[in-house]
């Protein structure tokens, strides 16, 4: 409001100042707090991405992959193995051979002896892999380090291949080497690289190296002499896992979920092209755009031209920032981060033109342009200068007729009129005009002690006639009081029109909202008994053969009294109440019910039901359900599933296992659902008796259109049928992701595209009919 009082001359540059405080003020709380940092590390991907370029081809993989696994059919494999393949590299020409599998135990005596004899023999020494490790015992921390056996380092290097993820849960800083008790070893990285650096200090392996140019060869291929000499010879060469089988994997930045070979041979490739790469922080470039923009404004201010042309100074300094740091990206030279800077350009160029706005618009925001009332907004700003007020609101009945017989040339004439009587009535200065045929006021004190009075006085003053534009006009009014909150005096007012009442009153809702909850308790049980709760069932699709053989049960409940009730809104007052127990068994017995008639038909149908994660620990819900499972038979023909969600397991592991392993040994099958949206790996899931994983539609709507996406769905995919899981995608609502989940080996998928939730009756003539399913889509 300042700003509206001081001369035109000063206001430019009044703004400009403003706008710069802010955005000093913005740009360095989010350095400050972290943010800039962690926005910059998504900006940093995609720079990544723009710069994306292959790797040397000096250093190449030896695969230890699922093939190799299954071709040489033991693990852990002998050594002899290993000596094999270093020879035959050796043979080959190879420059350097380098190891990232743990030799820290022995084997046997032959095995180990033919390793040993074979790093002796070759021509240059091997490098294998230590791990420094942090174990807690008796309350104390110790640091150890997992060296080779003795026999191995004899005739080797001996290198670090410690990795963390940063804050982001993803690789991208990598350690030139770790100390342990004093004694300091170079990473692998550095030695294939042939770098230095100093130890215990990291450097950001360059995300922007496509790990799949790096050559691979399968270790199987290497020992069984399939490889020809023009693949190794002159080539620095790892061998490590890559079958999913192993579980070496991390995640990165532009890559999804990769072995740590890859990972290891990237941050050697990093160092090998010298684009280890420094940064600025988020000041510099910070600074730099403030100075440059503040001496600016300054300038102009002292020379009293305004700072009118600061936006444009704004937006070439912006784009010259960005091509700067781009270029410096090209040439691997310091990262520059843009975060902090762009934060405070973007900030002064929206918070100028906010302020700006804002004094050229204040006037007109509070008062509706055609009868010049005060409007909504206005009221609203009174509002919050005024505590535990009473707010009255007049509505004119069937104010569409009105309109329709004045025309709207003269409506802001009757608005006016209208407010007139009304500030007779209450006494008040001002009367708001709401929006068409609805006006509000403040009430006096006086008149909210004694609503009927004051209401039935506003009332008399509309029994006379309206003369507007040479038409008489009687207008039905009534009027509506809450305290506080204009929404709520706006509703009792319409539903005093409702009841054909001179007024109504609305405290908040809150009664309302009371009643509501209580009398969807109190119909619970009737709507149990009476079908006003049903169970409709959404198809899944088993990919492998195109047919409808599972779905889920869902809830809808059709109320006499309250109308239809979203699951949204029911689901968690039972839950809260204690009432989830009853629905869940509904469902349940409904479900093993129509799994009977599917079997009765010769189809075998698989129904699941939703659990709520607070009935796990529920030894009543427990005992029933079991008992209800069991009563019904074992599940040949079809049987249940229960869903729970993926975070029920992490808030009582022991309590959750115990419920689980009950149901399942009742029949049921058990799945994860959500997965993906809480904090369980699948390696931690193994440990829970469930067989299906459930992936959120979160990763499956994006998964054709999202590279990143589709990386996570195929490694969960892979990996959880590596650990025995079958996979249900839901959110399927178009056939280019179903098509996509078919080719990425997913088991079942559910969402639109296969079918809505529909009743039993529908639902069942799908069951393996492929083109009911269609049809239904």
């Amino acid at each position: 409001m300042w700003l509206t009082r001081i001369s035109r001359e000063n206001r430019d540059a009044q703004i400009g100042a403003a706008a710069f405080a802010a955005a000093c003020i913005v740009a360095l709380a989010m350095v400050i707090s972290g943010f800039a940092h962690f926005l910059e590390q998504s900006l940093h991907d995609g720079r990544d991405q723009m710069r994306l370029s292959p790797a040397s081809g000096d250093i190449a993989i030896v695969e230890i992959d699922g093939r190799s696994l299954e071709a040489l059919d033991q693990w852990p494999w002998p050594r002899g193995h290993y000596a094999s393949a270093i020879t035959e590299l050796d043979r080959l020409g190879a420059a350097q051979i380098a190891f990232d599998v743990d030799f820290s135990a022995n084997s046997s005596i032959e095995e180990d002896g033919k390793l040993a004899k074979a790093f002796a023999a070759i021509s240059q020494p091997a490098i294998l892999p230590t791990f420094r490790q942090t174990n807690e015992a008796g309350g104390s921390q110790t640091i150890t380090e997992t060296l080779p056996i003795p026999k191995f380092r004899e005739h080797t290097f001996v290198a670090s291949v410690n990795v963390a993820p940063s804050a982001n849960g993803r690789i991208t800083l990598y350690p030139h080497g770790t100390t342990t008790n004093g004694t300091a070893r170079p990473s692998l990285a550095n030695m294939l690289a042939k770098t230095s650096g100093e130890v215990d200090q990291s450097f950001r392996v360059d995300q922007a190296i496509d790990i799949y140019s790096i050559p691979r060869i399968s270790f199987v291929d290497l020992v069984e002499g399939r490889v020809p000499r023009s693949a190794i010879a002159g080539k620095r060469v790892v061998i490590g896992a890559t079958a999913i089988e192993l579980f070496d994997r991390y995640p990165t930045a532009l890559f999804g979920v990769q072995p740590g070979v890859v990972i290891q041979v990237q941050a050697a490739e990093t160092l090998l092209q010298g684009r280890a790469r420094g940064g600025t922080g988020q000041l510099m470039p910070l600074i730099a755009v403030a100075l440059v923009l503040g001496a600016f404004l300054w300038r102009r201010g002292r020379s009293g031209k305004g700072a009118a042309k600061g936006t444009a100074v704004a937006a070439v300094l912006a784009v010259s920032l960005v091509a700067l740091a781009l270029a410096f990206d090209q040439a691997a030279l310091p990262y520059v981060p843009l975060t902090g800077a762009l934060a405070f350009l973007i900030t002064y160029f929206a918070a100028r033109r906010a302020i700006k706005a804002g004094v050229s618009l204040q006037a007109e925001r509070l008062t509706d342009t055609a009868s010049q009332l005060p409007n909504r907004t206005a009221m609203q700003i009174g509002l919050k200068r005024r505590e535990n007020t009473m707010i009255a609101v007049a509505r004119v009945a069937d104010f569409g007729e009105v309109l329709t017989a004045l025309g709207i040339s003269h409506v802001a004439e009757l608005d006016r009129a209208i407010a007139r009587r009304l500030r007779l009535m209450s006494g008040v200065a001002e009367v708001y005009r709401l929006e068409n045929g609805l006006f509000g006021w403040f009430m006096p004190d006086e008149h909210a002690s004694d609503l009927d009075d004051a209401f039935a006085a506003a009332r008399s003053l509309f029994t006379a006639p309206f003369e507007i534009a040479g038409e008489r006009l009687r207008l039905g009014v009534h009027f509506g009081n809450a305290t506080d909150s204009i929404d709520n005096a706006e509703a009792a007012s319409e539903m005093a029109r409702k009841r054909g009442l001179s007024w109504s009153s609305n405290a908040r809702g809150l009664h309302e909202e009371t009643q509501f909850r209580q009398r969807l308790l109190g119909e619970l049980d009737d709507a149990l008994s009476n079908g006003a709760i049903s169970v409709v069932f959404q198809p899944k699709l088993q990919l492998s053969d195109q047919t409808i053989s599972a779905g889920e049960c869902l809830v809808r409940w059709n109320s006499p009294q309250l109308g239809q009730i979203s699951p949204a809104d029911f689901i968690p007052i039972l839950e809260e109440k204690g009432r989830i127990f009853d629905l869940t068994l509904f469902v349940l017995r409904e479900a093993l019910r129509c799994r009977d008639d599917a079997r009765d038909s010769g189809q075998a149908l698989n129904l699941a039901v939703n659990v709520s994660a607070q009935l796990l620990s529920d030894d009543e819900f427990i005992q029933t359900a079991s008992a209800i499972l069991k009563d019904n038979g074992a599940p040949e023909n079809g049987g249940i599933t229960l869903e729970i969600t993926e975070s029920a397991p992490l808030v009582d592991s022991v309590s959750a296992r115990s419920a689980l392993e009950a149901l399942s040994a009742a029949g049921a099958r058990i799945s994860i659902d959500d997965y993906g949206t809480g904090q369980a790996s699948l390696n931690y899931l193994q440990d829970f008796p469930a067989q299906e994983i459930k992936l959120d539609q979160s990763f499956v709507r994006n998964l054709v259109a999202d590279r990143k996406d589709r990386i996570m769905v195929q490694s969960t995919i892979e990996l959880a049928h590596a650990l025995g899981f079958d996979i249900v995608a839901e959110g399927v609502e178009d056939a280019e992701v179903l098509q996509s989940l078919a080719q990425l080996g997913c088991d079942y998928a559910q969402g639109w595209e296969i079918g809505k939730p529909v009743d039993w009756t529908e639902f069942s003539a799908m069951l393996g009919d492929r083109k009911a399913m269609q049809a239904a889509a």
